[in-house]
């Protein structure tokens, strides 16, 4: 089971934090990430997606 939370923030930050480590973050990159970008970062850390027949 993953346990996800949405705090709101301030200046626009948006940040990603996997098991207290910071995987994603818009400040440091000035941008959004892309579409599965998240997804992608945080695999090595929860494994492959399970694949649905």
């Amino acid at each position: 089971m993953i346990d996800l939370s949405l705090r709101s923030g301030s200046k626009g930050r948006f940040e990603v934090t996997l098991d207290e480590q910071l995987i994603f973050s818009k400040a440091k990159l000035r941008r959004f990430p892309k579409p599965g970008e998240i997804l992608a970062l945080a695999e090595p850390a929860l494994g492959a997606p399970i694949a649905w027949r």
